[in-house]
């Protein structure tokens, strides 16, 4: 199962792609992830997610950092095989002043074929809201436009 969602943020293509990659910040935009470890091609990260921001526990896995390429491309693979992997990744592209950014999932296993829709409908409005955050944590004063969602 594939997903995609993005937005348009009018900021620089580096303060994009260094929110991304600064680890050890990263809870600052995404309230509901935070990763440990080193923002590098190969590294293996400590990837902690939990459903809600509000939500005292969640869930600890180790994700692969599959590709990193600087200012275009972060992607991490994580789960338990067979059940559900994800492979979790941010594109960037300028557009003019502004960085599309595209955060996209292909998610393989039973889960997803089980689950289905309401999996997919979740999963995708998860991605998009931690777009938002992004757009909100890098224009305080500007709100950002959601792209289409797939």
């Amino acid at each position: 199962m594939k997903i995609s969602t993005e937005v348009l943020i009018p900021a620089s293509l580096s303060n994009v792609w260094s929110a991304l990659i600064d680890f050890p910040r990263y809870r600052s935009w995404h309230p509901i992830v935070e990763i440990k470890g080193p923002a590098s091609e190969g590294a293996e990260v400590e990837y902690f997610y939990r459903s809600n921001a509000d939500a005292p526990r969640g869930m600890s896995m180790t994700a692969k950092i599959i590709t990193l390429q600087p200012t275009r491309e972060l992607c991490m693979e994580f789960g338990v095989r067979g059940f559900a992997v994800i492979e979790e990744r941010y594109v960037l592209l300028r557009e003019g002043t502004q960085v599309r950014v595209i955060h996209s999932a292909n998610v393989r296993g039973i889960l997803p074929r089980l689950a289905g829709g309401l999996f997919r409908k979740r999963l995708t409005s998860k991605f998009q809201i931690t777009l938002d955050w992004l757009a909100r944590h890098l224009t305080a004063k500007q709100t950002p436009k959601s792209g289409r969602k797939a």
